[in-house]
């Protein structure tokens, strides 16, 4: 199924969505998980450390955040999809991140994690049928479908991409600040 068969609008995680061209969920996957494949591991580990702004988080950490983050999308279109009828549970990003403890980790054991479960996710999202990918449930406040928190789970690295290349790789030597 494609974005366009989104029939409810999640609300917040538009944001996200939004960034995901209108092409079939697994073709948006499978292309996310290349364009992590192919990140460019020489310039990025010199900045694994590397905090554009005090109190922001490092490369590493954002890479972290994107796998955090994607566990629980991909936990709650398991639960929409086994039609579970909790409410999901939410996450504050910023214990999840203040916890992370990527400071003994390289950023390519980081990377490694994140590939690893995108892999996962993608054989996840691979066995839902249409039928499955159109049924919803309840993030928080906001009904979403498990199609829906497939694109919020392409669309979430897309931002957090576009933050990398425009806050950590614009003259990082000028600005930064180690966390």
């Amino acid at each position: 199924m494609k974005k366009s068969d989104i029939q409810i609008d999640p609300g917040y995680y538009t944001r996200y969505i939004s960034l995901v061209p209108d092409i079939d969920l697994r073709a948006a996957l499978e292309q996310s998980l290349q364009t992590l494949q192919a990140l460019d591991m020489k310039q990025l580990t010199p900045l694994s450390d590397y905090a554009y702004a005090p109190g922001k988080w490092t490369l590493k950490n954002v890479l972290q955040h994107i796998t955090d983050t994607e566990r629980v999308f991909a936990y709650r279109s398991m639960m929409f999809a086994r039609k579970d009828p909790q409410a999901a549970p939410s996450m504050d990003q910023d214990i999840y991140a203040d916890n992370a403890d990527t400071d003994g980790r390289s950023l390519a054991n980081v990377l490694e994690e994140l590939i690893t479960l995108r892999k996962a996710t993608i054989a996840q999202f691979a066995a839902y049928t249409d039928g499955v990918l159109a049924r919803t449930g309840m993030c928080w406040k906001t009904e979403m479908s498990v199609l829906a928190l497939g694109f919020t789970i392409v669309g979430h690295q897309v931002h957090h991409l576009d933050i990398i290349n425009t806050r950590y790789l614009q003259h990082p030597s000028e600005t930064a600040t180690s966390a």
